[in-house]
């Protein structure tokens, strides 16, 4: 039998010998020496993931679809998802009021009508032709007559037909260049070919206990599943493979850390305690637990790794620099790394109104302090007298050197990446280490982002603090917002305006300048308005923060450089213009900013429904009926997906191909309780687990070089 060809144009001649070519392919194999795929499409297949057959043989379907018997149009029910084929009747094209142009095809099969539209593509008139068999999966208008808007298609031809109809058919991620014809048809001969002598590398008694399918039967029946079952149970396989070689990389590199040489503190002692006695207010039960957490790893000789979580306004900072001045006390320098300038400069302003009284010198290394001063501030530094440096990657500069670093704490994580946080860490031989992050996270999350820390969270709010009242409006209801500000305004409380933007061009910063000035020329302008945005001048943008802060003006305008680090408890109101544009987490750090003191606050997130997409409208609705972090972060997840691991694409750690954070939490439990045992018995993975050790370093070693940082 002649073997498929894929391929749709013969390549032109290469002036230079071709790479040789593997006589037969293995798993290892790149694609692009596959009968079929040139240069081109492993180009796109790359930007799937897809460099080798075995990437490929694991490449997921987004779902599937029961082909076996197509409903007839006649029969389609009203506003649900649906899969039909028909003849193609009319093609048509057309534009909308607006002048937006469509293709619109109609669809018979002998039962009834159906009506297909594509907005802006009308080029799908090319594609189509009367008389041709179609087959379209999409959701049927909720109202009479029956529609489908963009709905996905297939042209059903030939003998080709069998590896897209009349079985259940998987539906792939798809890229520039690739069409969902192609992949299937690609996969399913590949999966026949390579699945069923894919080695397993996972012991059979751990798949008897878990009930999980054959390595080679998943990869089969996750492209040619008999049944619907078949693919979940393949997905389930694959899925508990993922989180098992992940949690047994984590818990490797954790047991490696806690056998490294740390230094181990004296806890508590005297000038933490005095610290503690002088603090305006009583530490709240959380806060105690957090703080006696970290001091018990502190106290232990080996380097601490600690994650400390906690809701806007809970009282991490506080617990952190307590944390710090047990170093300090200890005869060892301290440093706190923040990601704006303007947290920064917050924390060393605090810190030194509590430490400098204790005799604690502060660096704050900004970055537009004097050559003198900065001079200064590093020879205190490479020296070996305790003292607490504050700054933001400025910390990281070469000419930045600790003379006894022993404890770091880095602020809002999830804004440095991998590199930075290893930057500062390899500044000290082993100190101790502990991130912070006001973003709530999942628990499933926390197992994969932090799986390698000891978590401890700050699970409730000082007294006094309420919630924030949270009131979506449109834009035609704007006098609804200038009334609220004016009144606020008017007793002396303050209030932001923020205008998100994605980068700070220069086009988009002009939104941010023209809002200001017309709020400067309206009813509100006697209050004062400033703007703050990241392109200003680090001195400038403290001044302005310094004269929001003091009253002189009470209204502040700025882009999300407000998103951490301004802490004016007489700030009660804010206004998120395009609110739409924003994700919940961020959402929910914005409106943090307000309510930190016991007067009632607001927050006006400013988008029109009519506008924005259903995602964005999930992501609103869930902030105005949620005000605690957790809940909002389940639902973020729930709505976004996991994102990226650890918050930068630099540590080159993706997500998972298979495992879903949110769906799967049990699974990943389950997978990271069997890492556990397994290390427990085999710590270095031998016999009968040496497939898994080199499956686990194929996959996770390299990606997980740096993750001990955080």
């Amino acid at each position: 039998m002649t073997a498929p060809d894929y391929t749709e144009l013969t390549p032109p001649r290469q002036a230079l010998s071709p790479p040789r070519v593997p006589t037969r392919a293995t798993l290892a194999t790149p694609v692009r020496f596959l009968k079929g795929i040139g240069p081109s499409r492993s180009g796109c297949l790359e930007r799937l993931g897809v460099r080798t057959v075995r990437d490929a043989l694991l490449l997921t379907p987004r779902r599937y679809e029961d082909r076996r018997a197509l409903l007839p149009i006649g029969r389609l029910r009203l506003g649900e998802f649906q899969t039909v084929a028909g003849r193609v009747k009319a093609i048509g094209l057309g534009r909308t009021r607006r002048g937006v142009p469509y293709c619109e095809v109609m669809l018979e099969d002998g039962t009834g009508t159906l009506l297909a539209r594509w907005y802006r593509q009308p080029y799908l008139t090319r594609t189509f032709r009367r008389g041709q068999r179609v087959i379209l999966a999409g959701r049927v208008s909720p109202y009479p007559p029956r529609e489908m808007v963009n709905p996905e298609h297939e042209i059903e031809e030939g003998a080709d037909a069998r590896y897209h109809t009349g079985r259940i058919v998987p539906i792939y991620p798809l890229t520039a260049g690739l069409s969902q014809r192609f992949l299937r048809r690609w996969l399913a001969d590949l999966s026949r070919e390579h699945a069923p002598g894919i080695p397993d590398p996972l012991p059979p008694a751990v798949q008897e206990r878990h009930r999980l399918l054959r390595l080679a039967q998943a990869v089969q029946s996750l492209h040619l599943p008999g049944e619907m079952t078949e693919a979940s149970a393949a997905r389930r396989r694959l899925a508990f493979d993922e989180f098992f070689l992940f949690s047994l990389a984590i818990l490797r590199q954790r047991a490696v850390r806690t056998v490294e040489a740390g230094i181990a503190f004296r806890v508590p002692n005297a000038l933490a305690e005095r610290a503690r006695a002088l603090l305006p207010f009583t530490l709240t039960p959380a806060q105690v637990r957090a703080l006696e957490a970290i001091w018990n790893d502190m106290a232990q000789a080996r380097p601490m790794q600690r994650l400390l979580q906690g809701d806007v306004g809970c009282g991490k900072t506080i617990v952190a620099v307590l944390a710090a001045l047990t170093a300090i006390g200890s005869g060892y320098q301290a440093a706190i790394m923040a990601p704006t300038e303007i947290l920064a400069a917050q924390h060393a302003e605090r810190a030194r109104a509590l430490v400098e009284p204790l005799g604690v010198p502060v660096v704050h290394l900004a970055g537009g302090i004097t050559p003198s001063v900065r001079r200064q501030a590093l020879d205190l530094l490479a020296g070996e007298s305790p003292c607490l440096a504050v700054g933001t990657h400025a910390l990281l500069q070469p000419d930045v050197v600790f003379g006894r670093l022993g404890f770091v704490v880095v602020d809002e994580q999830h804004r440095f990446g991998v590199l930075q946080r290893a930057g500062l860490q390899k500044k000290a031989v082993h100190p101790d280490v502990l991130v912070m992050t006001a973003t709530p996270i999942p628990r499933s999350l926390a197992l994969v982002l932090y799986g390698d820390l000891d978590l401890c969270v700050i699970d409730e709010l000082p007294p006094g603090r309420r919630p924030v009242s949270t009131l979506w409006v449109e834009e035609a209801e704007r006098s609804r917002i200038q009334a609220e500000l004016r009144m606020r305004l008017a007793r002396g409380e303050r209030a932001y305006v923020v205008c998100p933007v994605v980068e700070e061009s220069a086009a988009e910063l002009k939104a941010a300048v023209q809002t200001a000035d017309a709020y400067r020329q309206g009813p509100l302008g006697g209050f004062g308005v400033g703007l703050v945005h990241g392109r200003l001048p680090a001195a400038e943008k403290a001044a302005i923060i310094a004269a929001f802060r003091g009253g002189q003006t009470r209204l502040l305008v700025a882009t999300t450089v407000v998103e951490v680090g301004v802490d004016v408890p007489e700030a009660t109101a804010m206004v998120i213009e395009h609110a739409d544009r924003l994700g919940l987490a961020q959402l929910h750090q914005l409106r943090g900013r307000v309510g930190r003191a016991d007067q009632p606050a607001v927050c006006f997130v400013v988008a029109d429904p009519q506008e924005i997409t259903e995602e964005a409208r999930a992501r609103l609705e869930a902030l105005v009926r949620e005000s605690d972090g957790f809940a909002l972060a389940e639902a973020d997840l729930r709505l976004r997906g996991p994102g990226e691991f650890f918050g930068t694409r630099q540590s080159g750690l993706d997500g998972f191909a298979l495992g879903d954070l949110t769906a799967d939490l049990s699974l990943l439990e389950t997978a990271r309780a069997e890492a556990t045992a397994a290390l427990a018995e085999a710590p270095a993975l031998e016999r009968e687990w040496a497939g898994v050790r080199r499956a686990m370093e194929e996959r996770w070693a390299s990606r997980l070089g740096l993750a001990h940082v955080g």
